[in-house]
């Protein structure tokens, strides 16, 4: 009988603690998007720059392989 009535005891700190550090992993996934996410609106709009201050795509393309090659 003292088997059944014998309670069980859970330590509330371990869970706190792992919430914790879900949260602060789920955290540093975001930031770590949302520079990613910056990093490649910087590359587009650099592209576009490019694009806009030669006379095309193909210009800039040409410019970019020779800058490249050497040639």
């Amino acid at each position: 009988m003292e088997k059944i009535l014998k309670k069980t005891e859970t330590d509330v700190n371990v869970h706190d603690q792992e919430a914790i550090s879900e949260g602060a992993s789920q955290a540093g996934v975001a930031v770590i998007l949302a520079l990613a996410a910056m990093i490649g609106l910087w590359g587009v709009a650099c592209l576009i720059g490019g694009i806009a201050s030669s006379n095309g795509i193909g210009d800039l393309a040409s410019s970019w392989f020779m800058a490249v090659t050497g040639v």
